[in-house]
């Protein structure tokens, strides 16, 4: 399958995004990272997290490189113990998500990179593989947070009965989780850190919360600090401007601070925010797109 893919969109360049449930080993981290490249595509960003315990890698790379990369990756990944993992993120395994996006290629391309990678990885690593987004292959399972629905625990209850994964075991380890992978367009993961507690930041992202553009979770940090983490999932029709104004409203009725802003991994020069706006103003590292790293690359 793979040569397949290679001999009729060689060409044409594709960005994986893999998810890791690891934000604070950075040994662990570079060794994800280099297992992503194995096949011959570059790493374009790495943004870690310790207290998401996340991190998130940018790759680029032809079709057949992403495959063996994330394959790799996978592999590797599943030695995470998700029965002791801890962080405020949800998540379901070591190689939590790997979403992949058009750049040059098409969204076909990317739907077909992405079922012949979950192809890959199961038979690789023995993991199950749940397929999302525009590769799923059935609709109760197109959403990321219906496969997300009440944690590791209660999908491998669902895994054996009626939605089981669609390639590899149909039981679950807890202790190695899922992998899930998927096709997309541009998402846009953008938080707000509030001077509140995680109350307040829990019922703002409700508030700001639009079915179909943009999900949001309310995390608390530590004493007195609290996070709006969201996914700008249609940055055409809602970016991140809109998104950090009705955060900031909302935080004014609750008499809660806005202190920072934060944009994790690249995002397309389009999409990044007006430079002049609140949301770029309180960003802790200025935005970068795809486009400018790739550039500076060659």
């Amino acid at each position: 399958m793979a040569s397949k893919i290679e001999t009729e969109v060689h060409t044409l360049l594709l960005l994986a995004v893999p998810n890791i449930s690891e934000g604070g080993d950075d040994r662990l981290i570079a060794e994800c990272a280099a297992a992503a490249q194995l096949g011959g595509a570059r790493t374009l960003d790495l943004h870690s997290d310790a207290v998401h315990n996340r991190s998130v890698l940018t790759i680029a790379g032809h079709p057949a490189e992403l495959v063996a990369g994330m394959t790799e990756l996978a592999s590797l990944a599943s030695d995470i113990d998700m029965s002791e993992h801890r962080g405020v993120h949800p998540r379901l395994g070591g190689l939590d998500v790997c979403p992949f996006v058009p750049y040059e290629a098409t969204m076909a391309d990317a739907v077909t990179v992405a079922r012949t990678t979950a192809i890959s990885i199961a038979r690789r690593s023995g993991l199950p593989v749940y397929l999302y987004g525009e590769a799923s292959l059935r609709p109760e399972t197109r959403e990321l947070p219906d496969i997300r629905r009440g944690g590791l625990e209660a999908l491998a209850e669902r895994a054996r009965t009626d939605q089981p994964p669609d390639q590899g075991p149909r039981r679950i380890d807890l202790a190695r989780g899922v992998v899930c992978v998927g096709a997309r367009g541009p998402l846009i993961a953008f938080n707000v850190w509030l001077a509140s507690d995680g109350d307040v930041a829990r019922r703002i992202a409700s508030e700001v919360r639009e079915p179909g553009t943009l999900r949001a979770l309310g995390i608390r940090l530590e004493s007195g600090t609290s996070q709006v983490s969201m996914n700008l999932t249609q940055p055409h029709s809602l970016g991140i401007d809109e998104a950090f104004d009705r955060v900031a409203a909302s935080a004014a009725t609750l008499g809660a601070r806005v202190t920072n802003t934060e944009i994790v991994g690249l995002v397309p020069e389009r999409f990044l925010p007006s430079p002049d706006a609140t949301a770029a103003r309180l960003l802790f590292e200025p935005g970068r797109s795809v486009e400018s790293v790739l550039r500076r690359e060659g």
